[in-house]
């Protein structure tokens, strides 16, 4: 087994905006994170790790020799023993609570289990006494030199990703960690000096990490604030091409970020029901990427009887805007009806309104929002609809994107079919837009708001118009 580590911070430049005086500024931060002035706390605000620089001391007798050798030690504050390993350290992220006078005396801490990543926070220890191990002894000496010329302050955001063996001691936690922050930082200094080349302009650094599906492990790109999609699509080609990536589908786009924060919605809800479709030999086919769930009452907004169609937009917009396709937000209804309304679709009045759109409305919005193009399949009573799984198995295998379905009063989000082409059995995994719960997973498995359904879904007279979105050619 093996851990996640994340290490964040925020460190900070004074230089002179030059190359010369910024590459200088940003090769003394690395060393400066890498000896001993460079700490880590542990998530929890419990735990320290300092690092020192030991001293070689001379041997006795007048023949002994003292060689150079630059050895290191790390030291954790606030264990009760040194030789942890990396896993025992679980048990430390748990933030103490204070005795409130009613219980037993002493502190109390909760039974941690393991998480899908530690975090630690970069800190400086200005009391160790030596930058490196050369400056050991030595006193200080300021250097003044008095010129004009241009000043600048660059933020230098920490967020940097290292992996260790769970069972690794803990203490060897202090080279991943001065490691991956050091090589950060040079990868920030990269992207400034690179804009500063290209444009003559600093903007603030920006880091992101990326998990494309097709690779085992994580990828942390920088890319300046002021850097647009095009500035860096020969650099995301390359990347591609080094990890034997796809070339057709961005993947290390802003929007591509995973994102560890908490959020308002949920995301990919059908996570844990792709195999539970009951289709003896059937093949399946599934949305790739993320998208998150919307549904009705969500953005504190009343749309209950109406808005089914609308949401069921709002996440395939969701979709393509996570997949990089596109940085379009994600509309409110109003946004929706007006830009019917721009196209001539809809006449004003249609504006604020509470009247319903359908596949073929859906399908504007796309292409008008986002420009993304869409086919539509249709069939005249939901009875039919198993004869368009073929089509939808093509559909997910080569586009993965999710597909909007309207059928007399009601629209439906379809994630994915399960067919057996053998005896024609059919199941769709349909994302249903009508919750109106709080967002809560379990209830939403639990109650059917997201799960595979049977041809008796289906209002089996009514017209069905599916919008079937696909994905942009040549995107990187």
């Amino acid at each position: 087994m093996v851990t996640l580590i994340r290490v964040k911070g925020k460190l900070e430049l004074n230089c002179g905006q030059t190359s010369s005086e910024i590459s200088n500024a940003f090769r003394h931060l690395i060393e400066k994170v890498s000896c001993p002035y460079g700490s880590f706390l542990l998530e929890g605000e419990r735990v320290v790790f300092l690092h020192r620089f030991l001293e070689k001391r001379p041997g006795k007798g007048w023949t002994s020799t003292v060689e150079h050798q630059e050895e290191e030690d790390c030291f954790m504050v606030g264990v009760d023993k040194q030789d942890l390993t990396v896993e025992q350290l679980w048990q430390y992220t748990a933030v103490e609570v204070e005795d409130d006078g009613w219980g037993t005396s002493g502190t109390k801490t909760a039974k941690v289990q393991p998480r899908d990543r530690m975090e630690l926070s970069c800190l400086w220890n200005y009391s160790n006494p030596a930058c490196t191990s050369r400056t050991i002894g030595c006193a200080p000496i300021v250097h003044r030199e008095v010129k004009e010329g241009t000043t600048c302050t660059i933020p230098v955001p920490i967020d940097a990703l290292g992996m260790v063996s769970s069972t690794a001691p803990a203490t060897s936690l202090m080279e991943i960690l001065k490691g991956a922050v050091g090589r950060q930082v040079g990868d920030v200094a990269a992207a400034v000096l690179s804009e500063l080349k290209m444009k003559g302009t600093i903007s603030t650094p920006e880091v992101f990490h990326f998990l494309p599906p097709s690779l085992g492990h994580h990828i942390t790109l920088v890319y300046t604030k002021a850097a647009t999609q095009g500035t860096f699509e020969t650099f995301r080609r390359s990347i591609h091409s080094s990890l034997l990536l796809p070339l057709d589908r961005p993947l290390l786009r802003r929007s591509n970020a995973i994102s560890w924060d908490k959020r308002d919605k949920l995301r990919n809800v059908h996570s844990g029901l792709e195999g539970k479709h009951g289709v003896g030999m059937g093949e399946v086919a599934l949305v790739e990427g993320v998208y998150t769930y919307h549904h009705y009452m969500q953005d504190m907004f009343d749309d209950d009887g109406w808005g089914c169609a609308y949401r069921s937009l709002q996440t395939i917009v969701s979709w393509f805007r996570q997949q990089g396709y596109t940085e379009t937000e994600v509309p409110t209804h109003k946004e929706i009806q007006k830009c019917l309304v721009d196209i001539g679709d809809k006449e004003t009045k249609f504006i604020g309104s509470k009247q319903w759109i359908g596949s073929t409305e859906v399908g504007f919005v796309l292409e008008t929002a986002c420009g993304v193009q869409s086919r539509f399949v249709s069939v005249s009573q939901g009875a039919d609809l198993s004869s368009k799984a073929r089509e939808l198995m093509v559909h997910f295998t080569t586009q993965g994107t999710p597909v909007m379905i309207g059928g007399g009063v009601y629209a439906h989000t379809i994630l994915g079919v399960a067919w057996d082409e053998g005896t024609g059995d059919c199941r769709w995994l349909i994302l249903d837009p009508h919750y109106t719960g709080a967002e809560d997973i379990k209830t939403i498995h639990a109650k059917g708001w997201c799960g595979w359904k049977g041809p008796n879904f289906w209002n089996q007279t009514a017209f069905y118009n599916m919008c079937l979105p696909q994905r942009p050619e040549e995107h990187i």
